[in-house]
């Protein structure tokens, strides 16, 4: 269970595992400092990234400048920067810049109870990496009052990720705040009800048949022997610890 370490600070907050009752997250109109004061070295990187990887594209990032923990209850707020100011950030290793990776992660169980994972395409920033399906807060995503629905966005990650369907993606009560140096994941819990199969199967399909797929592969889990092996980043790794049973045996889809 993460603590708060000061209500005067607004990102100090121990790494781990919370459950949420509710969460609240807004979009302010403030500028990124870093990414000001940083400009011409953000721009070089940028240069020399693109050229190793054509594909980036700098889109909108949202990034989290504020949290405040109440119970079970998260109020977060967030500002915009751009994909290449995030990447800078990120490459030279997540320095103290005011911010923290916060993005929706899908805790998709399957109907014989597998938790789904996605590996990532080799070329993309978390790429040879398993993770539960996530992916930035879209600009879509932000209604007109500055209010993100994280539940939609992560639901829209994983329909455009895997090909599943939205709607057969089943709301379970509750959400999980995992906090790991300086990423912040709010993962929303989903029931499908197919089999861990049917939906590697659905999920791959998509994949084999979609030019610009970020993912490569569907991985299923249902216990802590599942991902021992697994190359996870560290906030995904910390929350399956968190959530999967010890004593559960693997089996083979």
């Amino acid at each position: 269970m993460m603590q708060r370490r000061s209500d005067d600070d607004r990102l100090s907050f121990d790494d781990g595992v919370s459950p949420l009752a509710a969460c609240a997250l807004t979009v302010r109109n403030d500028v990124w400092p870093f990414a000001e004061a940083n400009r011409p070295a953000i721009d070089a990187h940028w240069a020399r990234a693109t050229q190793t990887n054509p594909g980036y594209f700098n889109g909108v990032v949202h990034l989290v400048d504020g949290v405040h923990l109440d119970g079970d209850r998260l109020d977060a707020s967030l500002i915009r920067t751009d994909f290449k100011s995030y990447l800078f950030w990120r490459d030279q290793g997540f320095p103290e810049a005011g911010v923290l990776d916060g993005f929706g992660s899908a805790l998709i169980r399957s109907s014989d109870s597998y938790t789904m994972l996605g590996r990532q395409r080799a070329g993309n920033v978390n790429g040879g990496l398993a993770y539960p399906p996530s992916g930035f807060i879209d600009e879509s995503d932000v209604a007109t009052d500055g209010t993100i629905d994280i539940a939609g966005s992560v639901a829209r990650e994983v329909s455009e990720e895997t090909g599943i369907d939205a709607a057969v993606l089943v709301r379970e009560a509750g959400l999980y705040l995992t906090r790991s140096g300086p990423q912040l994941s709010i993962a929303v819990p989903f029931r499908i009800s197919m089999t861990a199969a049917e939906f590697v199967r659905i999920a791959e399909c998509h994949i084999a048949l979609s030019s610009d797929s970020e993912l490569d592969a569907i991985i299923a889990v249902a216990a802590l022997s599942d991902i021992k092996g697994l190359s996870l980043p560290r906030y995904a790794r910390v929350l399956l610890e968190a959530l999967l049973s010890e004593t559960r045996s693997s089996r083979t889809l």
